[in-house]
């Protein structure tokens, strides 16, 4: 039977009435019956290219998917933290990564930065968190230290309150005066510190975490601890809360470098409790003589 398709107006041969497919569009028609007045319709005018599309939509899914396994495979073949990817990642999610990664998987963490192929030496992302934990450090001490000695005369009176008489630091203005002004700063030696102290902190405890390795009998170099020191310092975020924060930024920053210690020297627990002890005493050691 010879009809006519109703999608692309072209002569079709049609064996029996119903449903058939157009070979000339590839549509899906319905061939009526004449004796019945039955007209030929559309049931489906592309079929072909929704199957087509349907499956591109496929194709694109698992191509997302291979992606999506070749990026772990590529984090645990030596390229290193979120931060050591910030090229590719883009500053933002490297460091919301970064940071996510050394809240929730230190260890993990550690591991990436010890096979990173590519080490950068002092990583920005360390710099940035050490500077922004001195910038709330600092406004909170100057904040609570002016609140509570608006004046020269009201600081010299709460040191004599102590009743310490024989002390030769009541008995001298000068040395008053040194104290009160470094906690008022001018906004040259503000803007100074708050250059200088970043630097000073990571620096500090890179040498603190390499002495405490070396003693222990690890030959891991100064350039990890560099890298660690600058991680680490990702706590100090945790002091723009006073007081508390600072408490949190101890417990937090004491876990980093227990399990860093471990991956980074292969120590045994043992040996990493030691390392962790022997950081916090050089630690304050160095915040005692005003070095960090």
């Amino acid at each position: 039977m010879i009809t006519e398709c109703p999608n692309c107006n072209k002569a079709i041969s049609a064996a029996k009435y119903g449903i058939t497919r157009c070979p000339k569009c590839g549509a899906l028609v319905f061939i009526g019956d004449p004796l019945k007045n039955e007209k030929n319709s559309v049931v489906d005018s592309a079929p072909k290219e929704r199957k087509e599309t349907d499956k591109e939509s496929e194709i694109n899914e698992n191509i997302k998917k291979i992606q999506s396994v070749l990026k772990k495979i590529t984090i645990v073949t030596g390229s290193g933290t979120p931060w050591d990817r910030v090229s590719q990642l883009g500053f933002t999610d490297a460091f919301f990564l970064t940071t996510k990664e050394l809240l929730l998987t230190p260890e993990a963490f550690f591991y990436k930065m010890k096979v990173c192929k590519n080490p950068s030496f002092l990583p920005l992302y360390g710099v940035i968190a050490a500077f922004a934990a001195s910038l709330f450090q600092i406004f909170w001490a100057l904040k609570f230290f002016q609140s509570a000695f608006p004046d020269f005369a009201s600081f010299k009176a709460a040191v004599s309150s102590l009743g310490y008489e024989n002390l030769s630091l009541l008995q001298d203005d000068a040395a008053l005066h040194a104290v009160f002004d470094m906690m008022n700063p001018t906004s040259t030696m503000l803007v100074v510190q708050l250059l200088i102290s970043p630097f000073m902190a990571i620096v500090f405890t890179a040498f603190i975490l390499h002495a405490g390795s070396t003693l222990l009998g690890s030959n891991t170099r100064l350039v990890h601890f560099y890298r660690m020191s600058s991680f680490i310092m990702v706590t100090g975020l945790f002091n723009v809360i006073p007081v508390l924060g600072g408490l949190t930024s101890f417990v937090w920053r004491a876990v980093l470098v227990y399990k860093g210690g471990r991956i980074l020297n292969g120590f045994d627990e043992r040996k990493a409790r030691v390392f962790l002890v022997f950081y916090i005493f050089m630690q304050i050691l160095f915040i005692g003589l005003g070095m960090l």
